[in-house]
């Protein structure tokens, strides 16, 4: 029995062939291993094959039961992809909106997941159902952000693919240089890139400009190099369609007898796309036409409009009904010719009418998609707003957040005296004191890659993680979580220190460090809060109800991981506190060299405090973290 992942790779390769018979063998293997995962994809493969077999009832079935089970699994990248697939069904039947809503439910999906690659492809599908409603315009636009999205993620098979795709629109509106242009365009990078299945399609759309500008000679080469291509990649589906251009472009050359050879190896092909049957019942027809055999043609377009109308392809029916009319003029058939008239006239105005009533549907439908996803956005607001963005954007997926750090650097900072500074001021000058204060100390976290985690009255924590995942610019180098830690520390005694309250006294802070492992989730369900737990927090916290006014308080493996020299800390011995530096001991930062910023190593070091008696630990052995350059604050 072969693995999962080996039967995984051929369905995928079958997938983007389009062969029927190879997925419903893949399937029954999948159905074999019986695990939850092979059983979505099992029923994600079978309802694919379907589909290309115009079983499109059972297609959705299927869909529908892949859907519940990559939900079950949790997997929303193939739950995505199924409902992609979903809409490709409502495409083929002509249920717009109904595809619309799929479209989008999938792009939320992927837009939640950060996937740009989906993002991309689902953008270039609701491009193709809004071509087909013949809303070009936002077609090209839902077209032009794919293609920038495929450019941006360096996909150039996706470029090529969108821009084939704009090079349809063009067409359809009658610029056939632009589209001749996007089509070359597309083989080009195909061509590069050695996809022949890719350069066979290009191929083909190039050949249909050529018969529709009257060039058949022009035309038959190009279909004829595609048919090579898709024949040496045994591609069966691609066979058939271009062997029924071929039929096409002879018959309007006029070469019925070299129509009907290659109308002979159509006969001989198993052909699973049911359009691909209609029209080559179409062309059999017309050469049964040409030949004299009306009632011939007029039997096999019977059987070409009642598969037709079984399969709901609606606009297959009026073409075939337009053609028995014309057919049964030349017979001298009236009640024929006033049937099929009725026939082409009905479809055709319901066809018509449809269509503006699938636009109002269509609209109908946006704007409900538009309110998800303005409510969506709300939602995201709010957990953007009480948690880190990168926490919000896991419980928004559903993620349990619960991790564990080995080791991360914790930031207590406290505003001195504020119990007295608020007794003397109006509960809105206090709040906008606060306001002042912490969102100061939020800028300061946002430039240092420091998260913030809670504030509890005039309390303020950070915590910077030992990864480093925000980093905005790539050519920084990486820093510790210690060395954030310190230059987040020193902005934010800088920052408080050019802030004065109300009444004009300037405000002083005292913060501590200290690092080590945490642990780190969100809590709650109707106010979450991500918060970290550990021994690690209850010595900084220590670390800041020890430390001074105007001063940074740091613990000994804090100031061993930022100091250059940590043999040189252990070896000190314990020095008696004291509030003042001189006489004491200074370990200089990572660099000499001098700077005016203090996020930069070089702007700061330690000082040795000494054995500080701390609650619950005893005496420790702490330090003092201080710029090169001083911050403001009172004499100690």
């Amino acid at each position: 029995m072969r693995t999962f992942e080996e039967i995984h790779e051929d369905v995928r390769r079958a997938f983007n062939v389009g062969e029927a018979e190879e997925l419903l063998r893949y399937a029954a293997e999948l159905n074999d291993i019986g695990t939850p995962q092979a059983e979505a994809w099992a029923s994600r493969s079978r309802g694919w094959a379907l589909y290309l077999l115009g079983d499109y009832h059972t297609a959705l079935e299927l869909f529908h039961d892949a859907l519940a089970r990559f939900e079950e699994l949790g997997d929303r990248s193939n739950m995505a992809l199924v409902r992609s697939n979903i809409a490709s069904v409502h495409t083929t039947t002509a249920d717009y909106a109904g595809a619309l809503d799929q479209h989008h439910r999938a792009l939320a999906i992927y837009e939640d997941l950060g996937q740009l690659s989906g993002m991309a492809l689902v953008m270039g599908n609701i491009g193709i159902v809004h071509q087909n409603t013949g809303d070009y315009a936002v077609a090209l636009e839902h077209y032009h952000r794919s293609l920038a999205l495929h450019e941006e993620l360096g996909s150039r098979s996706g470029v090529a693919r969108v821009t084939c795709n704009i090079g349809i629109v063009h067409a359809t509106t009658g610029d056939h240089l632009a589209a001749l242009q996007h089509y070359h365009r597309a083989l080009t990078i195909h061509e590069e890139l050695g996809s022949r299945h890719g350069m066979a399609g290009d191929i083909v759309n190039i050949g249909a400009e050529h018969y529709r500008a009257g060039d058949y000679s022009v035309a038959l080469e190009h279909f004829n190099h595609a048919l090579d291509l898709y024949t040496a990649l045994n591609e069966r589906g691609g066979v058939a369609l271009v062997t029924g251009n071929i039929v096409e472009t002879y018959l309007a050359m006029g070469s019925d007898a070299e129509a009907q050879d290659t109308l002979a190896t159509m006969d001989a092909m198993r052909i699973d796309k049911p359009n691909t049957r209609i029209n080559r019942e179409h062309h059999r027809a017309t050469l049964q036409e040409l030949s004299g055999d009306l009632d011939g043609a007029s039997m096999t377009l019977q059987h070409a409009l009642a598969e037709s109308l079984e399969l709901g392809l609606r606009p297959q029916a009026a073409s075939i009904h337009k053609s028995l009319r014309d057919l049964a003029l030349k017979q001298n058939n009236l009640a024929s010719y006033v049937e099929h008239n009725n026939e082409y006239t009905r479809i055709t105005e319901e066809i018509n009418g449809k269509e503006t009533a699938l636009k109002l549907a269509m609209q109908a439908k946006q704007r409900e998609i538009d309110a998800r996803e303005r409510e969506h956005a709300q939602h995201m607001a709010v957990l953007h707003s009480t948690l880190p963005k990168h926490i919000a954007d896991r419980v928004a997926r559903g993620e349990q957040v619960n991790d564990h750090f080995d080791n991360a650097a914790v930031i207590f900072l406290d505003i001195v005296n504020f119990t007295t500074i608020s007794d003397q001021l109006p509960s809105q000058e206090v709040v906008q004191l606060l306001d002042t204060v912490f969102t100061a100390l939020d800028a300061v976290c946002k430039k240092h890659d420091v998260v913030k985690i809670k504030t509890i009255g005039d309390s303020y924590m950070a915590v910077a993680f030992g990864e480093q995942p925000n980093s905005r610019i790539a050519e920084q180098p990486i820093l510790s979580s210690e060395q954030r830690a310190a230059s987040a520390a020193l902005d934010m005694l800088h920052a408080v220190s050019h802030i004065v309250s109300p009444e004009g006294s300037p405000i002083q802070a005292r913060i501590g460090l200290h690092c080590g492992a945490v642990t780190a989730g969100v809590i709650g369900t109707e106010r979450m809060q991500y918060d970290v737990w550990g021994d690690t927090v209850n010595v900084a916290s220590r670390m800041e109800s020890t430390s001074l006014p105007g001063r940074i308080h740091v613990s000994e493996a804090f100031a061993t991981l930022l100091s250059p020299s940590p043999s040189h800390l252990r070896e000190r011995g314990a020095i008696p506190s004291s509030e003042r530096n001189e006489g004491v001991p200074v370990i200089p930062s990572v660099s000499e060299e001098p700077s005016t910023r203090h996020s930069e190593p070089g702007t700061w070091h330690l000082a040795l405090r000494g054995a500080t008696e701390v609650k619950g630990k005893g005496l420790m052995t702490t330090y003092w973290l201080e710029p090169t350059t001083p911050v403001a604050s009172s004499p100690q």
